[in-house]
Formats: structure tokens, C-alpha cells, sequence
């Protein structure tokens, strides 16, 4: 008798109980054969680039994995000052395919009588069943852009870090449609179809949705989600630790990425386990949390991974600290202002930028929002997320013309200690070589305001190089630093973005992506959040390569 036989017969096992399959990285395995079953439908995510909407079935257990905005889809009907009509709540979303036509799973206060969406939508509606929590990988909008239309009940499971971030993104959005990602105020529906209105900050609190985190949170984190900007009410809810959901045991694992709080997650099926990469990557300053992740997952044999394949056509190899090494060659030869972009939270890069203001004898100014997701980031940061404090002397908050002094910035200034710390444009204009200022594309008219002189520069640092579906235009940035003679450094659009040393992925390479399945060795490996799934089967040939088709079935 082999050992694969004596190792059935330690277990319990009879022969017949089991089917076999040969791992080259671990030898052989089984597998428990059992009527049970578990079931994925990936409703998004699945041939482009974000959008992640994955259903999870196993017993009379429902989750989802993220629960993410497409901007392709997005950007194909809409654009900034091309909206969905809040006051018909439900309704656009759902006809313009940016929301799944589920009924039972969206907020019964979006639905208005003036578009009813069940009634008015042309789609085929379908029963998600009893959704008992959705599991965030991240708090980027393309994973949990979709959760402000989410049923209130719902739980939300993820890392204290995308908690703190998510909430930060609340409380600073503008505009129309609030992200309502961790509280929410129900709306009214008006008489003669005037469609829904939010009430009267004296008449309706806002509530807390239901949230658990992968580990305790603070005591700061606790105090701050129990409250919340403004003078409206709050109803608060107690935030939880993750446990299990539904009684199915789950696992959480913190991974590398350009956004701090990024978690891989596992949830025990009928089937076996069920693996969730979320996105990640290994060339980050914690890349080894990635590679421990692999390591931990293997362990519990899945039967099925699903990987993200952003970058499984790149082979970049560019880490964070070229970026830095990069920049700061560029910030030594300026001698004006220096314009640091890069994409929002992304602490890391902030990180780098802020060395070489040290370095320069330059200080590190950012924007009001951007100090108050980091005052937010500190309640939750632990030891591998290393997030700049306040207090530290050379930053400073770039205090922009406004008209408007929003409550979350109210309270910026009364809990951040930044007496002497705040600057004006003409502090800036007065001393230009003295600063690295985070601006961005929608920032671009501070340059009027900030008038740079001859020889300074503007570092398009961002995470992916500027696409279409970014809804950035290129020319019209250009035209902004031609009128004010800022000299472009790094590349705007993808061409020889590879090449690049300003430009390093938030995504893994082709190359580790095939290294990190080849650890985790999944029986099944199902490939999302890329516009190349048909390459997974070339370059995986170690498993059974599904690849989803949306809407449709993958039984494990």
C-alpha cells in the first residue's frame, strides 16, 4: 500500500470515500467525496478591471466577496456632471447595469414611488437569497463603491484599516449622491412624485450599518465610529470581530497593496475551502505579508482560489523604493515648486514623497482631506502599516481657497493640534523651492493660485498609468502645465509606462501571480479583476484553470 493509502487509512477513510489529485508542489492530496456542494457566481470582476461582485454559496449560507463599483460601465453612461438622479434612489443604477437586478438586497428606503425600479426596470430579476455578510478585500471604490445601496442589516466584514478608510471617504465626499458606506440617513419619499429627499438633520439621526473587523479594534476606533461629523443625530451600532459567518468559519489574511487595510480572505464551504485574493501584490514595503498569505492558504488545501490577474500580461519590476530613488534625482535638480501626484490613500507613496521632502530641506504639503484620512488611519494602524503623524514637522496642510467649511474639517482643526501648520497659497507662492505639494488632476487649478515659477516640476506618480476608463484627460492636464511652464515628469498615458520608475503597480507581475497560485495550489482557479483570463491557462498548467462568465455558475 502507498503512503497516499496509509495516509487515507490515518484519517478514517476508505478508499471509496475519496479522489486524488497530484500537487507538483505538495504531492498528493484528497478529497473527501460528499453530495455537498458549494457554488460562485461572479456577477462583475470578470474580463475587466475592477467591479468585483462575487456570490458565495454554500448550505443556507449567502456572502458576497466586495461589493465594488465598475467604472467601466460607469464611464460607458455617465461622466462628472452626467449623474444618476438621486431623488429616483434604485432606479438608474438598476437599469443601466451598474447595479446587479437583485431583489432583497438593496435599501427599501431608495426605492421611490415616482421610478420604481421593480416595476419600471427592463431586466430579469433575480433572488440572491438571505445575504448574510459581504466580505471586503480593500476600501477602493471598485470593491465597495456599491455598498451605500446595500440593505442596512447586511454585515460588512473587514480589516480595521479599510473600516477607518472607508469611514474618512464618508465623511469627506461631496456631491449629490453621499457614500454611504458606513452610515446612512433613510429617505423620505416626496408626495406627487417629487422622488426622495433626505430629512431634516433635526428630524431624522443617521445609523450606523453593521460592520465586524478581522482583529479588536482600538479604543480610538471604537470612540470615533460611535460618533460622527456634523450636527445631525447618530444612532450607533457596536462594531464587532469577524468570528464566522453565518456559522461557516472564515479566515483573513493582511496582504500588500497600494491601499493599507488590503485582506485576503477564506471561507470554509461544503466543499472545502474557498480562497479570495482580493488585490495584492509582493514589491510593496510589506510584500512579505503577501508571500505569508500563500503560504498559510496552501495549508488549507482549497478547492478553489479566486486570483486577481490585473497585471498577468506585465512583468514590471519596479518597487516602491524606485519610486522614491526616482523622484528624489528629479527634486534635487528643481529649483521651484515641486507637484507631487499620486492616487488618493495611497499611504505608501505618501510615504516616499515625504523622505524626500526630508532629504531636499523641502516640507511634505497636502491637502485638508487628505490630513483627515490619515488622523482617521492612525486609530487604526498597527505594526505594519506605518501611517505619518500630524505632529510631524515637516507636514504641513495646504489650507486651498474655499467657501465652505464642512464639518469633518471642523473637526480636522479641533483634534489635529496643527497650530502653525497650515498654510495658504501665498505661503507657497512666497517660497515655492520650500515645498513638494500632493495635488491631482482635479487639483489642477491650484496652479493659478500657487503661480510656480520657471523651473519647477509636476511628478504624475500614480499607481496605473491614465487610461480612459479614469476619466482623466491628458491633453487637458498638459494644457494646464504648458499655460504655467511646469515641466511633466513621468508618463500620462500607458505607452512605455513599463519603462517607467515613477509608475509602480498596486498588482502583483505576471510572474508572481503564477508563483503565488503555484504555493496556494488550488484544485480549481478561477481568475478575476483582469481583461486577460485566457492567459491563466497558459501560464497555469498546475490546475484547473475555470474561467467565470458573469451571471453564470461555477460549481466546486
Amino acid at each position: 500500500m502507498g503512503w497516499p493509502a496509509r495516509d487515507c487509512q490515518s484519517r478514517g477513510l476508505s478508499w471509496a470515500q475519496i479522489s486524488w489529485w497530484r500537487s507538483p508542489v505538495s504531492g498528493w492530496r484528497f478529497q473527501r467525496e460528499t453530495n455537498q456542494m458549494a457554488e460562485l457566481i461572479c456577477y462583475d470582476g470578470v474580463g475587466c478591471i475592477g467591479g468585483n461582485k462575487i456570490l458565495l454559496k454554500t448550505g443556507e449560507t449567502r456572502l458576497f466577496l466586495d461589493f465594488g463599483l465598475n467604472f467601466g460601465i460607469q464611464g460607458r453612461f455617465y461622466q462628472e456632471f452626467l449623474q444618476p438622479k438621486s431623488v429616483a434612489g434604485l432606479f438608474e443604477p438598476i437599469e443601466m447595469g451598474i447595479l446587479p437586478p437583485f431583489r432583497g438586497m438593496y435599501r427599501d428606503d431608495l426605492v421611490s414611488r415616482c421610478a420604481d425600479p421593480y416595476r419600471e426596470c427592463s431586466k430579469e430579476w433575480e433572488d440572491p437569497g438571505e445575504i448574510n455578510a459581504i466580505l471586503l478585500s480593500h476600501a477602493h471604490v471598485d470593491h465597495m463603491g456599491l455598498l451605500n445601496y446595500v440593505r442596512e442589516d447586511i454585515a460588512i466584514f473587514c480589516s480595521p484599516m479599510t473600516l477607518a478608510i472607508a469611514r474618512a471617504l464618508q465623511d469627506t465626499a461631496g456631491g449629490s449622491v453621499p457614500a454611504e458606506y458606513c452610515y446612512y440617513v433613510p429617505r423620505q419619499d416626496g408626495e406627487n412624485g417629487s422622488g426622495l429627499a433626505t430629512p431634516h438633520q433635526s428630524k431624522q439621526p443617521s445609523l450606523s450599518r453593521h460592520y465586524a473587523v478581522t482583529s479588536a479594534p482600538s479604543k480610538k476606533l471604537e470612540t470615533f465610529w460611535g460618533g460622527r461629523p456634523g450636527e445631525r443625530g447618530h444612532i450607533p451600532r457596536e462594531l464587532r470581530t469577524v468570528e464566522d459567518v453565518a456559522g461557516c468559519p472564515v479566515k483573513s489574511w493582511p496582504v500588500d497593496h497600494s491601499l493599507y487595510g488590503a485582506t485576503a480572505w477564506a471561507v470554509q464551504t461544503d466543499a472545502g475551502w474557498v480562497v479570495y485574493t482580493g488585490d495584492l501584490r509582493t514589491h510593496g514595503r510589506a510584500g512579505q505579508l503577501t508571500w505569508r498569505f500563500a503560504e498559510e492558504a496552501a495549508a488549507l488545501e482549497p478547492v478553489a482560489l479566486i486570483i486577481e490577474g490585473t497585471r498577468i500580461n506585465s512583468s514590471q519590476r519596479y518597487t516602491e523604493q524606485d519610486v522614491r530613488d526616482a523622484s528624489l534625482d528629479r527634486v534635487k535638480e528643481c529649483s521651484g515648486l515641486v507637484v507631487a501626484d499620486f492616487g488618493p490613500r495611497n499611504v505608501e507613496r505618501l510615504l516616499s514623497f515625504l523622505e524626500v521632502a526630508r532629504q531636499t530641506g523641502r516640507r511634505l504639503a497636502i491637502l485638508p482631506k487628505d490630513a483627515y484620512l490619515l488622523h482617521t488611519m492612525q486609530k487604526a494602524a498597527d505594526s505594519h502599516q506605518k501611517v505619518p503623524s500630524l505632529n510631524d514637522t515637516c507636514i504641513v496642510i495646504y489650507r486651498e481657497l474655499s467657501g465652505t467649511n464642512p464639518s469633518w474639517q471642523k473637526v480636522l482643526w479641533e483634534d489635529g493640534n496643527l497650530d502653525g501648520r497650515i498654510v495658504a497659497p501665498t505661503d507657497i507662492r512666497n517660497h515655492p523651492e520650500d515645498y513638494i505639494i500632493c495635488l491631482s488632476f482635479f487639483d489642477l487649478n491650484e496652479l493659478a493660485y500657487l503661480r510656480p515659477p520657471e523651473g519647477s516640476i509636476w511628478i504624475y506618480s500614480a499607481c496605473e498609468a491614465l487610461n480612459e476608463e479614469m476619466e482623466i484627460d491628458a491633453a487637458r492636464m498638459r494644457a494646464w502645465l504648458d499655460h504655467f511652464r511646469v515641466r511633466l515628469v513621468g508618463n500620462l498615458t500607458n505607452k512605455d509606462h513599463e519603462e517607467d520608475p515613477f509608475h509602480v503597480s498596486g498588482h502583483a507581475s505576471g510572474e508572481d501571480l503564477v508563483r503565488i497560485a503555484e504555493i496556494i495550489h488550488p484544485q480549481k482557479l478561477i481568475p478575476v479583476h483582469t481583461e486577460h483570463p485566457d492567459l491563466f491557462c497558459q501560464k497555469m498548467p498546475f490546475t484547473e484553470v475555470v474561467l467565470p462568465e458573469p451571471g453564470k455558475p461555477i460549481f466546486l
